[in-house]
């Protein structure tokens, strides 16, 4: 049966050029589950009261399951890179943390976005960072969970 690999919020960002991969194994999926199914039919034995139709149908509904499944993962990481340069602008002078290449922390202020083939890249302290790099979002001077900025009102130290 065919894997269904997860996806992160950020889609199709994540697997760069796996898209075209994934369609051309799901079309041979398709292609030798109905070759398969024609074979199947061709050799079944109408006399055999049945119990082959009803583990065919079964077959044919899990197929089915399958293939919407693929389509509402596509729909949803379409929907998710449509969102993404939206989503990389609300990062413009927030303090964020990203693991870097070497897959250290490091922490600083969004200063600019820029779009690349349509994928956003940060900058932060004058490198750029993929969105699904960023671990972590604060205000300006501040990370979330970060308690030296914490803007509750509660001066109870």
């Amino acid at each position: 049966m065919t894997e269904v690999a997860a996806t992160n919020s950020y889609g199709t960002f994540s697997s760069r050029n796996s898209s075209s991969t994934d369609k051309k194994n799901s079309e041979l999926g398709t292609d030798t589950f109905l070759q398969l199914l024609v074979t199947q039919m061709r050799y079944q034995d109408p006399f055999s009261g049945g119990h082959d139709m009803g583990e065919f149908m079964n077959q044919v509904a899990q197929f089915t399951m399958l293939e919407r499944l693929l389509k509402l993962q596509q729909t949803v990481e379409d929907y998710a890179a449509q969102q993404a340069p939206m989503q990389a602008l609300t990062f413009l002078n927030r303090t964020v943390e990203v693991l870097d290449k070497y897959g250290e922390v490091q922490r600083g202020v969004v200063s600019k976005v820029r779009f690349e083939g349509g994928i956003p890249l940060i900058s932060v302290n004058d490198k750029e960072y993929y969105l699904q790099d960023i671990i972590s979002v604060g205000i300006a001077g501040g990370v979330s969970g970060d308690t030296s900025d914490d803007i509750s009102g509660d001066d109870t130290e």
